[in-house]
């Protein structure tokens, strides 16, 4: 029988995890057990602008990613770690949180919702 301290649960929950830079991909887990991978070479642009018009509790700013088959939206705050995170190479990850862990730790993001939007195929491709 397990007892209560043997368990173990992470401090807290983190939607963003950096690594090496000689990872090829990002993957992006907008919901649990579903990801979306994209390989870190064909990302073209990122533009993070602040979020307006929502509730105060709402995410606060988007980080648009622009990948060569799908652009990326990731709406939360303190999200300017994420786009340091691509220019050193080393993002390898990135999922959304419960806003209740919003203002958990002042210094690290929060991502609150993750949206994928493919692009047409041009020219037929299957």
């Amino acid at each position: 029988m397990n007892n209560l301290k043997d368990l173990k649960f992470p401090a807290r929950p983190e939607c963003c995890e950096s690594g090496s830079n000689d990872r090829a991909f990002i993957e992006f887990q907008p919901e649990p057990g579903l990801r979306h991978g994209f390989a870190k070479g064909q990302l073209i642009q990122y533009t993070l602008e602040p979020e307006t018009g929502g509730a105060p509790d709402a995410p606060s700013e988007r980080l648009t990613l622009a990948f060569s088959t799908a652009d990326v939206v990731v709406l939360g705050a303190r999200l300017d770690y994420l786009t340091a995170r691509l220019c050193d190479q080393t993002l390898s990850s990135v999922r959304p949180v419960s806003g209740r862990y919003k203002e958990l730790n002042p210094d690290h993001p929060w991502v609150a919702e993750i949206l994928i939007r493919p692009l047409p195929k041009l020219g037929g491709a299957a």
